[in-house]
C-alpha cells in the first residue's frame, strides 16, 4: 500500500505505475499549533510505503504520527521513503554543545519504521545514522538528462568539490564534460569563482548541486561564469529550497533555474517519480 503523504501529494500521484492500493493522510493544525494525523484506509497487514518530504519542520513532525499511525494499526511493514530529509546538513558536530540533528531524526525514523530511503542525502554518510536497513537515492543524472534535453549544455559544473564526484558521475553516463568551480580568495572582500580546468568563454553550461537554500553560492558562481565569457548558464538541483530573496536572485543572473519535485513547487520541472517507482517495484 502506497501512503501518501501531505508533503509530497504530487509527486505521490506519480506513482500510481506501482499498482498499489493507495491510502490519502488527513491533518489539521489545532488552534495552539498541535498537528493531527490520520491514515484514512485500512492498513493492518500491509506493507506501506509511506513517501514524505521532512520540509517545512511541520512535515517533519507528521512523518513521525503517521509511522506511529501505521504501527498502532496493525501495517505490517514500514518502508518510508523521504525525497527530502531536511536537518541532513547537520551531520556531524562544528562546535562544542551542538546536537547532531540529522543524526537524532535518523535514529527517531528508525523507531517505528523497517527500512528507510532519500534522495540525494546531503552526505552519504547519513545513512550509517539510522538503526534499520538505510539508502540512498540519487537523483543527478536525471537533472543532467533533463538538461541534455531541454538545455542543450556544453558540460555541467559542480558549484565546489564537495558535489564533483555525484556531478561528474551523471555527465560521465551522458558523454558530457565536466568541471568544477574552485574558489580562491583575492583579499578580505574578494573570492573568485573560476571553472577549475575548463574554459567556458562562448559555452552553454549547467551548475548543478543537491540543494539550494540562499542560493548565494550559486548566484556569485552564475555572475563569474558569465564575467569569464559563459553565453548560457543554467542553475539545477535536486532540492529547491530557495530562501528568502533566492529565486529573485539567481532568476536575475541565470538564463534557467530548476530542480525536482523532492519539494514541490513552480520550479519544479524535473520528477524524481521514475526513480521512486523503480525503488517501489
Amino acid at each position: 500500500m502506497l501512503i501518501k503523504g501531505p508533503a509530497s501529494p504530487l509527486l505521490c500521484n506519480k506513482l500510481d505505475k506501482t499498482g498499489l492500493k493507495t491510502a490519502e493522510v488527513q491533518t489539521k493544525v489545532f488552534p495552539d499549533e498541535e498537528v493531527y494525523v490520520k491514515v484514512k484506509g485500512k492498513v493492518e497487514g500491509e506493507d506501506c510505503f509511506l513517501v514524505q518530504t521532512t520540509y517545512p519542520n511541520q512535515h517533519l513532525l507528521e512523518l513521525f504520527m503517521i509511522q506511529n499511525a501505521l504501527k498502532e494499526n496493525g501495517a505490517r511493514s514500514i518502508k518510508v521513503i523521504v525525497p527530502y530529509y531536511s536537518y541532513g546538513r547537520q551531520d556531524q558536530i562544528f562546535e562544542k554543545g551542538e546536537a547532531i540533528s540529522a543524526k537524532a531524526f535518523a535514529q527517531r525514523i528508525s523507531i517505528d519504521a523497517d527500512e528507510f530511503y532519500s534522495v540525494d542525502l546531503h552526505s552519504e554518510d547519513i545513512v550509517d545514522f539510522f538503526e534499520i536497513p538505510a539508502e540512498n537515492i540519487s537523483a543527478m543524472t536525471r537533472l543532467a538528462e533533463y538538461s541534455t534535453e531541454k538545455k542543450n549544455p556544453d558540460l555541467l559544473i559542480a558549484p565546489d568539490e564537495g558535489a564533483k564526484e555525484m556531478v561528474e558521475n551523471a555527465a560521465l553516463n551522458l558523454g558530457l564534460e565536466c568541471d568544477y568551480l574552485e574558489k580562491t580568495r583575492i583579499d578580505a572582500n574578494t573570492v573568485e569563482i573560476k571553472p577549475k580546468n575548463i574554459d567556458v568563454k562562448g559555452k552553454s553550461v549547467v551548475i548543478l548541486d543537491d540543494i539550494i537554500a540562499t542560493g548565494g553560492t550559486m548566484t556569485e558562481a552564475a555572475k563569474q561564469l558569465k564575467g569569464s565569457g559563459a553565453e548560457e548558464v543554467h542553475a539545477g538541483c535536486t532540492h529547491g529550497l530557495f530562501v528568502g530573496d533566492a529565486k529573485k536572485n539567481l532568476d536575475a543572473v541565470c538564463d534557467s533555474v530548476f530542480c525536482t519535485d523532492t519539494i514541490e513547487q513552480e520550479k519544479s520541472e524535473v520528477s524524481v517519480a521514475p526513480l521512486l517507482t523503480d525503488l517501489i517495484e
